[in-house]
């Protein structure tokens, strides 16, 4: 399971996630605002994929950093009250959360950037609450061009599932319930990718071609908005609970 509390930073590894109506807490819980206060999408700064950042709740520290340097941490002190910020194509409530964070970001992509605080647990996500993939389907994408497997990190999805040997079987649960350990999700559609799966996790190289690698292998695709190239599948929250590595994953009769 990976997430990560800023959205479009860094992943990290965890053993155990709580998931709620709104998303897994914790993750995507904040975000970056441009000058014209709409997302800043990552894809343009891939710079920021080899930073991390952090929150916890009970101090209310959050803390940015670089390998195994803290750049810097204070308390998040919100700046006026809830307000909507734009999501491509929704909107999702949160509040300013200016820190020493805004003037290392912003000098890191050369432009005005500053760090909003979603509302609501997991508020940053996409589309819907939660995503998962399988490994199957990751083995089926075959390796890096270093020779190692392909890093599912690319595709920064929540949950990757242990479902058995048959690639990209998760494209066949649209509408069903999968229940995975207390959580129940409802699979929807197949998720869009968009260039951010084209940078390696750790340094950004594009050198591997994903999204053409993708075509090759699956052929044409067509999502819930047109022609895309799919990879990973999209999930609404039935009943909240808490999912750990290892857990069992079944579904709903």
């Amino acid at each position: 399971m990976e997430t990560a509390a800023t959205k479009g930073f860094a992943l990290r590894s965890v053993l155990a996630v709580e998931v709620s109506r709104t998303g897994i807490v914790g993750n995507r819980e904040f975000f970056l605002v441009d000058i014209d206060e709409r997302l800043y999408s990552v894809p343009k700064d891939p710079v920021f994929l080899g930073y991390w950042t952090s929150y916890d709740p009970d101090t209310g520290v959050f803390s940015l950093g670089r390998g195994t340097t803290t750049v810097c941490s204070a308390v998040v002190r919100h700046a006026g009250g809830v307000r909507p910020f734009v999501f491509d194509d929704r909107m999702v409530d949160g509040w300013w959360a200016p820190g020493p964070w805004d003037e290392v970001l912003s000098h890191v992509a050369g432009r005005d950037l500053r760090l909003a605080h979603c509302a609501e647990p997991g508020g940053g996500h996409d589309v819907h609450p939660v995503t998962v993939q399988s490994t199957a389907s990751l083995a089926a994408l075959g390796s890096e061009l270093d020779g190692r497997p392909v890093d599912g990190r690319r595709f920064r999805l929540n949950l990757t599932l242990d479902v058995g040997d048959v690639p990209f079987v998760e494209d066949t649960w649209a509408g069903d319930v999968l229940v995975v350990g207390a959580c129940r999700l409802r699979l929807g559609s197949g998720i869009p990718r968009c260039l951010a799966v084209e940078h390696r996790p750790d340094d950004g190289d594009r050198g591997l071609l994903m999204q053409r690698r993708i075509r090759e292998l699956r052929g044409p695709m067509v999502s819930d908005w047109g022609p895309g190239v799919l990879f990973g599948m999209y999930a609404d929250v039935v009943e909240p609970g808490r999912v750990a590595v290892g857990d069992p994953v079944c579904m709903e009769s």
